[in-house]
C-alpha cells in the first residue's frame, strides 16, 4: 500500500482484495481498533459485503452532537448518557429502524448511578415517578447508519473486542520488526524476518501450552526465570 492514503482508504483496498481471495461468506465479523471508524467503511462491509463491522467508537477527531454521550447513546435531560433498550422496525411504505433508550436509573446497570443519585432523576423528570415510572425514552433512527446501528454494550461486541485486544498485544512483540524499523531493504528478506518473528512467538506460546504455564506466552524471555 502507498504511504500517501489514509488507514481507512488502505482497509477498504485490503477488505476488497481479501473478497476476491477468500470468498468468505456473509455475516462475516470485522474487527477493528477505533481509527477504522468511518462511516463510507462501516457502509462496505455492512452494507455491501453483507457482514458485521466490530470497531470501538473514536470520540477524537469526530465531532459527536452535544445530545451524545461517549458511548453514542443520548443524553437525557439531566445530561446522564441513556442505556440501550432495543431495536424496533416499522414496516411502513419505507421500513424505518430505531435505536430505543431510556433512563439509566431505571435499567439493570443503573448501580452506581443510584449512588451517585440517591433522590431519583436529578431534572425531576415526571416520567421518572409518575405513571408507570418507566422513566423518560429517546429513539435514534438508524436506518441507513450502519456505525450507529451497532450495539456495543451487546455480549458479542464485548467477547470479539477482547479478541481484538488479544490480536493487538500480539503485534506490539513483533514492534522492533516494522517496516520503518527494519534494517532490510530487499522484501522478501523483510518476509523472512517477519516469518521468523511469527514461528518465534508461536513456538513460544506451544511451549508456555504445555507447560502449563500461561503467564510465560508473552515473550520468550520470561523462560529464563520459568525453571
Amino acid at each position: 500500500m502507498p504511504n500517501n492514503i489514509s488507514d481507512a482508504e488502505a482497509a477498504r483496498r485490503l477488505i476488497r482484495k481479501l473478497k476476491r481471495i477468500y470468498r468468505f461468506k456473509k455475516g462475516v465479523i470485522f474487527l477493528a481498533d477505533a481509527a477504522y471508524g468511518q462511516k463510507d467503511l462501516y457502509n462496505l462491509i455492512v452494507n455491501e459485503m453483507k457482514s458485521q463491522a466490530f470497531i470501538r467508537l473514536n470520540p477524537r477527531g469526530t465531532q459527536q452532537p452535544k445530545t451524545l454521550g461517549p458511548h453514542d447513546r443520548p443524553l437525557c435531560h439531566a445530561n446522564l448518557e441513556m442505556s440501550y433498550s432495543c431495536t424496533c422496525t416499522d414496516h411502513g411504505e419505507r421500513e424505518r429502524v430505531r435505536h430505543k433508550h431510556r433512563c439509566p436509573l431505571k435499567t439493570a446497570d443503573r448501580h452506581e448511578l443510584l449512588k451517585q443519585h440517591p433522590n431519583g432523576c436529578p431534572a425531576r423528570d415526571p416520567h421518572f415517578s409518575q405513571g408507570a415510572a418507566y422513566g423518560c425514552t429517546k429513539y435514534i433512527d438508524v436506518t441507513d447508519d450502519p456505525r450507529h446501528r451497532l450495539d456495543r454494550s451487546s455480549p458479542l461486541f464485548q467477547e470479539k473486542i477482547k479478541e481484538r485486544q488479544a490480536v493487538e498485544q500480539y503485534f506490539s512483540r513483533l514492534g522492533d520488526r516494522e517496516v520503518e524499523q527494519t534494517t532490510h531493504y530487499r522484501l522478501r528478506t523483510v518476509r523472512n524476518q517477519m516469518t521468523i518473528a511469527h514461528i518465534t512467538l508461536s513456538l513460544t506460546a506451544l511451549a508456555a501450552a504445555a507447560m502449563g504455564r500461561p503467564e510465560k506466552i508473552r515473550c520468550y524471555r520470561t523462560f529464563a526465570q520459568a525453571g
